[in-house]
């Protein structure tokens, strides 16, 4: 079951979540939610933190770290929420967060390009395609690195949320390389996120 630590469900119909590993939280996160509010005039976004990470492992960060990250990431942002969800499957995000918000809610899960790709073609086992989770949830996807293109009979339930050309190199993955090799990282992230980087000494 889905937790807001930060913000609550007061209010918004038309919410986006935001699911990453946030290993750490980077200006790319913060520019993908605000084009994915822009594009669907969302009433608020989350930053979804899974319990369990369907792809990864929780290496480097803590979770309890990453959410002090999210915390400072998001200190002076407005219409901004981070939850914690037992599910980690887009289609269990988008269950949990409607549970929260009530039958009336609308849930825009929001991700990049490689992420868009991943799920459309994830093996979901006795679980409900890809097609059918749409009809539970509208995709919005940041246009990283080229356009995502989705399957024509998808319609409206996948859209797309113009980013900045200069953020297609920019991911917590990059990030981590750059501070072990000693390279300029913290225009990556955001200043409270770089100082507590520093203090904990992650990546290194």
């Amino acid at each position: 079951m889905a937790e807001y630590v930060i913000g609550s469900p007061a209010g918004a119909r038309r919410v986006g979540v935001l699911p990453s590993a946030f290993n750490p939280p980077t200006v790319a996160h913060l520019a993908l939610a605000d084009a994915a509010q822009r594009t669907a005039g969302l009433d608020q976004v989350v930053f979804a933190l899974p319990e369990e990470l369907p792809h990864k492992s929780f290496e480097g960060a803590s979770p309890e770290q990453r959410i002090e990250m999210l915390k400072a990431a998001l200190e002076d942002q407005t219409a901004r929420g981070v939850v914690l969800t037992g599910g980690g499957l887009f289609i269990e995000i988008a269950r949990e967060l409607k549970d929260l918000h009530g039958p009336g809610a609308e849930i825009f899960l929001i991700c990049g390009k490689d992420a868009a790709q991943r799920i459309a073609a994830w093996d979901y086992g006795a679980g409900p395609a890809f097609a059918d989770q749409l009809k539970e949830f509208t995709l919005l996807v940041g246009d990283r690195q080229g356009r995502y293109l989705p399957d024509p009979g998808w319609g409206e339930r996948v859209q797309a949320a113009n980013l900045p050309a200069e953020l297609d190199s920019v991911s917590s993955a990059n990030l981590r390389q750059r501070r072990r090799r000693n390279e300029d990282w913290q225009a990556l992230t955001v200043p409270a996120v770089a100082k507590l980087i520093e203090q904990w000494n992650l990546y290194r």
